[in-house]
């Protein structure tokens, strides 16, 4: 990592003594104003309940400040060091070990189900439909490599305002992270930031255990059976771990969530990619979903993935496909393709930034 110039550390300087700390972690000047001063708040807040520090010795609490701004000079996540991270509306509970979610395309997923642009998608055979009957028929939603539940629960703390019956199910193979997962929902609870789901009959979100590349039970094979498929897999190569990430990244935020365990042994597929091939096998196979939304690497990451997905529609369905940039909801910048060309097939690119997320939906096909 290139050092940082004298001239941006001493302007730093001249701002706080502290700053050049937390410029280490940052990078940035900007970035390190901002944490320094959310690193205030939190020792004026966690020393007096959150309420003024009147009576705390200031040596006390420049010394408190002092530590975690040395916290942040060696590498370790804003998040770690706070012990949480804002997702939407909610508080989203980490610790090392875990690793926090984005919540662009998150949100743009729920916005989508609530406004009602994917009802025909997610029509059931029966001609039933969960977003046109909602009373009658329950969305369900699998979150996979749940992590912390931050997905899950904010699609829970959305969608619950559309979806009188609404069962969300987690499933990741740490047992740190179901546990942290369970705490969030309580946590968020408890602060208000959602609604309980024993306060409502017909509502389920649970987080259970589960290694994907196992063989399922025929109860989580159930479990899996939904309209909404979600994953946010590790999807970094040993290689471009070591290699491309970031030193804050190497030392604190979980390998097992970045980079796969397993070696593809019977595939062709890149490493990174094999939780890709095991989820689009899981949706064609077993879940059924008529919507499935994957998190990307990066660009060409999306590339792949997108045309893996295009050869595992199933049986009587047409998949459509998009890749959704970093902002979904934003219009692209000027100099931003809106659609590019996979084997032939015209995939749109949907808002601005870099490519985030392989979106895909299936459309009944409609006989001759």
């Amino acid at each position: 990592m290139p050092r940082l110039p004298h001239a941006l550390l001493l302007q730093a300087y001249n701002i706080s003594p502290l700053l050049p700390l937390v410029l280490r972690g940052t990078r940035t000047l900007e970035s390190a104003i901002n944490e320094l001063r959310w690193f205030r708040e939190h020792v004026q807040e966690s020393s007096t309940g959150g309420s003024t520090a009147q009576g705390i010795p200031t040596p006390l609490l420049n010394r408190k400040l002092l530590q975690l701004c040395q916290r942040r000079a060696y590498g370790e996540p804003l998040q770690y060091i706070l012990g949480s991270q804002p997702f939407g509306e909610l508080d989203i509970k980490c610790r090392p070990g875990v690793r926090p979610e984005t919540e662009a395309y998150t949100t743009h997923l729920a916005k989508l189900l609530s406004d009602g642009h994917l009802n025909h998608e997610l029509s059931h055979n029966s001609g039933s439909n969960p977003l046109d009957d909602a009373k009658h028929s329950p969305l369900k939603i699998v979150d996979l490599c749940s992590g912390t539940g931050c997905i899950s629960l904010l699609l829970y703390s959305i969608l619950l305002r559309k979806f009188p019956q609404l069962h969300i199910t987690g499933w990741d193979i740490s047992n740190a992270a179901i546990s942290l997962a369970r705490k969030n929902l309580r946590t968020n609870i408890t602060q208000g930031h959602m609604t309980s789901p024993a306060s409502h009959p017909l509502v389920q979100v649970k987080f259970d255990k589960v290694d994907i590349f196992s063989n399922l039970t025929e109860q989580q094979k159930q479990d899996l059976e939904c309209d909404v498929l979600i994953s946010n897999p590790p999807y970094i190569s040993k290689e471009g771990f070591n290699r491309e990430t970031s030193r804050s990244v190497r030392n604190w935020e979980p390998k097992l969530a970045l980079v796969p365990k397993l070696s593809p042994t019977t595939t062709s597929v890149a490493p990174e990619d094999i939780f890709y091939e095991r989820i689009t096998d899981l949706r064609m196979k077993v879940a059924k979903s008529r919507v499935l939304l994957m998190e990307v690497g990066d660009d060409r990451q999306a590339i792949r993935i997108a045309r893996m997905a295009m050869g595992k529609a199933s049986p009587g369905q047409r998949d459509v496909i998009q890749i959704w940039r970093d902002w979904p909801d934003q219009p692209p910048d000027g100099d931003e393709e809106q659609q590019l060309v996979i084997d032939g097939q015209t995939v749109p690119l949907i808002g601005s930034g870099k490519m985030r997320a392989v979106f895909l939906y299936s459309q009944t096909q409609v006989p001759n």
